[in-house]
This record gives C-alpha cells, structure tokens and sequence, in this order.
C-alpha cells in the first residue's frame, strides 16, 4: 500500500506522481511513531528491483500521542476497526492538510 499524489518538495521541484510510504509503525499504550517516505515516483522506489532503488525524497518520523494515538492507533480503535497499525498510519495521513508540506486531504490515490 502506498499514496500517489503530487508534491511540492522543500526546494520548489513538484513531483506530480510521487510515491509515499508508510515505512514503518511502532506503537506502544500511549503513543505511536510512524516513519514515512517520499520518492521521485514509484520507478524511484523500484519494489521489483533493490539494486534500482533510490534513496527518498523525504524521510519524515512522527509521534503521534492523546488524541491521534486514542483515535487511531489504541487497541480499542484497532479491534472496532480490525485494522493493521500501517492501514491506520495511512488513514491518519490523509486527515492532515498540512503535513510535509502538503495537503494529504485531496489529490491522493492509493497505489
């Protein structure tokens, strides 16, 4: 799983179909930490081919803690929900108008 989406890089170079990865989610009781990337497009990311791959545009972590982690990623949320911590990581993702520079709210596709 990942989204597609255009996307503005901090040095003014727009991406239009750049690749966005939810690397990684840890969770424990009180908070979650979500490492996501951001490639040229999905080429860059090369899936098929390690030795293709490029490194990430982007490389952001955030820790999500109170309400976020309670609406997203707390065993209540999981089990009503029965979804995986990365389905949830996304999900939280495409609420934010803001983040990384981008509006995650509109304009994603998953891929």
């Amino acid at each position: 799983m990942a989204i597609q989406k255009s996307y503005t890089d901090i040095y003014g170079a727009t991406h239009a179909e750049a690749y966005t990865r939810i690397q990684s989610v840890y969770t424990n009781d009180e908070m979650a930490t979500i490492e996501i990337h951001i490639w040229h497009n999905a080429a860059a990311r090369s899936k098929a081919d390690a030795s293709a791959r490029k490194q990430p545009l982007v490389t952001e972590v955030v820790t999500l803690m109170d309400n976020a982690y309670t609406t997203y990623f707390s065993d209540s949320a999981l089990k009503a929900n029965t979804k995986s911590p990365a389905v949830q990581a996304y999900a939280w993702l495409k609420t934010n108008d803001s983040f990384i520079g981008a509006d995650w709210t509109s304009g994603t596709t998953d891929v």
